[in-house]
């Protein structure tokens, strides 16, 4: 019997087997264009919820809170869509999975930040005047409104706080760029925010004590001279006290610094051993001129209190140190005022220069001039205090000085202090956590008042590398543009020997966080020896040499860091805290960083020049200035390294 021939249902039996193989890549395709549309419509979701928080910041910062609320009510509906859409996406899909997991993070935490920005509102709402209840009123501080809102700010930071640790836990290594570039963006937002908010419910709460609430409070109050730099800012040459009633403030006539009464460093109790060991040469606590060389306001400010309380003084309860940028903060409020006893009048504009350079001239002697200069700042201080409406301009006034390093405050009350600290209001010099830090510091030795002309240049470059390890390198240009005449000598010098009319003699610190090893340093291109210790858990190497007058000096360091850095290379992150010293002619700055060796830079906390493996930021250091950026290898090399590692 012949076998029997194919029929047409059996020859047709491959292509059926085929097609169920083709099945495979056309689910797949299907799943990955699921997945991709619920990040997309996820991600519109969130950046609308982003949209409505920054519009209900704007908006509650103008005082109109009707608007806030409305839009801090969108900006949660926003993210609750985020939410829904993304929870339609298929999360099991390998590394689509860690975009689903952190666009949820991101959505979560929104909501929370919105239930922030809801409770803040309704705290606001129950305060009389809203945010305008907040201002100094009729020469006082509105104590019930601080005592009001502490609560809701306390609670609203507790709910920003959960906001950052959500999406701080969220997956970063696996994600897509726009997923990876929004969820770096919100972790640097919220926990800036929750830092803020948490600043704010410790100053609402302490703040009525600190007040005088509980009963009279008294500060010793410091009128700093950048033209005579010091490490805090400017040389203390005058003084008055401040007394804190019941929210109401009075301030005592000003007087010379040096009418207090002299007391040895032996006299003088409750120091820091290492502020003594670190400043006892130059004078130290007993030396108003000196005793403020640290960059620390907190260890400078104990010093002022020792050495009060060593004269016989009364007690006092902390100090405030004002420069007159500061003054030039609440005159763009009070507009210009009259010089007390005189026919000038100034305003924001050229109060700087006429408290710091005009002044001088205009009067012969030291204790009349430092005398009027004090009654100007007393003036312009009741004159603030005092006034009717721009309540939101007073707040914003505020504000600018405590950023600008030209306010600082510091309370012996611990809990205060350490919320005067999380503000930035409090001058602290300490290295901020997970971050790098490199500051630059002058100490002005010549004993004139030349740095008025003073132009300050800082290059930074940070090579990272290695096990966590970086190589900084800084360069410091100071350009001294002096005139040789026409200024009493009293501005101009000398006072030292070997310089002549106009001539610096700066005593330079540049500053890495310690742990960090010299490598080189440089004065005027040449190498040189420097001093070298430790404080504040920074590292300074010091130099100390004169710049004359038309002159450019420079001074330079190469150093080597550990533990500078998080991650890996492929796959870290990188802080850096460059802080300023107030200077009348704001520093100009550049920083360099570049990432280890085979990552690129993929982002930036602030607008930075990025180039493959290399960010640049420039700029003017009007205050402390944090940068962050993430670098990481390509996926395929991090993939890789997964699996062999």
């Amino acid at each position: 019997m012949r076998d029997p021939q194919p029929t047409e249902a059996t020859s047709s039996a491959p292509p059926r087997r085929r097609r169920r193989w083709l099945l495979i890549p056309a689910v797949l395709v299907a799943v990955l264009a699921w997945s991709a549309i619920t990040l997309i419509l996820a991600g519109t979701a969130l950046r609308d919820g982003r949209a409505d928080l920054g519009e209900a910041r704007r908006t509650l910062t103008s005082g109109d809170l009707t608007a806030a609320a409305a839009a801090f009510e969108e900006a949660g509906a926003a993210f609750d869509r985020a939410a829904d859409a993304n929870g339609w996406g298929p999360g099991f899909v390998p590394f689509l999975g860690d975009d689903h997991d952190a666009v949820g993070a991101m959505a979560e935490g929104g909501a929370h930040l919105a239930a922030a920005g809801d409770i803040l509102v309704e705290g606001l709402a129950d305060v009389p005047g809203g945010l305008d209840g907040l201002a100094p009123t009729a020469g006082g501080l509105p104590l019930d409104a601080y005592r009001e809102l502490a609560g809701a700010l306390e609670t609203a930071a507790a709910e920003a706080a959960t906001a950052a640790r959500t999406i701080a836990e969220a997956p970063s290594s696996y994600l897509l760029p726009p997923v990876a570039q929004a969820r770096w963006d919100a972790e640097a937002e919220t926990a800036g925010l929750a830092d803020a908010l948490d600043a704010a419910a410790g100053l609402a709460d302490g703040l009525p004590a600190f007040a005088g609430d509980d009963g009279p409070r008294r500060y010793l109050v410091l009128s700093a001279n950048p033209a005579e730099l010091r490490g805090t800012g400017g040389i203390w040459g005058a003084y008055a006290i401040l007394t804190m009633r019941d929210g109401r403030a009075t301030l005592s006539g000003a007087a010379p610094t040096k009418d207090l009464p002299d007391v040895t460093n032996d006299e003088i109790d409750g120091l820091d051993p290492h502020y003594r060991e670190l400043y006892d040469a130059f004078g130290g606590a007993a030396s108003w001129q000196n005793m403020n060389m640290t960059p620390d306001f907190p260890s400078a400010a104990r010093a002022a209190l020792a050495n009060v309380a060593a004269g016989g003084g009364p007690h006092l309860d902390g100090v405030v140190s004002a420069d007159p940028s500061a003054l030039a903060s609440l005159l763009r409020v009070t507009g210009p005022v009259r010089v007390p006893g005189t026919a000038f009048r100034v305003g924001s504009d050229d109060v700087v220069a006429f408290t710091t350079n005009e002044a001088y001239v205009s009067f012969s002697g030291s204790d009349e001039r430092k005398e009027v200069l004090g009654a100007l700042a007393a003036d312009v201080l009741g004159r603030f205090l005092s006034m009717q409406g721009k309540s939101l301009p007073r707040l914003r006034a505020l504000a600018d000085a405590v950023a600008g390093g030209n306010l600082k405050v510091f309370a012996t009350d611990p809990a205060f202090q350490d919320a005067l600290v999380r503000a930035g209001a409090a001058g602290a010099f300490d290295r901020p956590e997970g971050s790098d830090q490199v500051a630059v510091t002058v100490n002005n030795g010549s004993a004139n008042k030349v740095d008025y002309y003073a132009t300050r240049t800082v290059d930074v470059t940070i090579q990272l590398g290695g096990d966590h390890e970086a190589y900084g390198s800084m360069d410091v240009a100071i350009a001294n543009d002096a005139p040789t005449a026409g200024l009493p000598r009293y501005v101009l010098g000398p006072f030292v020997e070997d310089l002549g009319p106009g001539d610096q003699y700066p005593l330079i610190s540049a500053w890495c966080a310690d742990p960090c090893d010299l490598l080189e340093a440089r004065r005027d291109g040449q190498d040189t020896l420097v001093n070298a210790d430790v404080e504040a858990g920074m590292r300074y190497f010091r130099d100390y040499r004169p710049i004359a007058a038309g002159a450019t000096g420079t001074f330079g360091i190469g150093w080597h860091a550990t533990d500078a850095w998080e991650g890996d290379a492929g796959d870290g992150s990188y802080r850096l805290t460059f802080a300023a010293q107030p200077t009348i002619r704001p520093t100009s700055a550049t920083v360099t960083v570049v990432a280890p060796p085979g990552s690129r830079i993929v982002w930036t906390s602030e607008p930075m020049a990025v180039e493959d493996d290399t960010a640049t930021w420039t700029g003017t250091l009007d205050g402390d200035t944090a940068l962050e950026m993430r670098f990481r290898t390509t996926f395929l090399t991090r993939w890789w390294r997964s699996l062999t590692g």
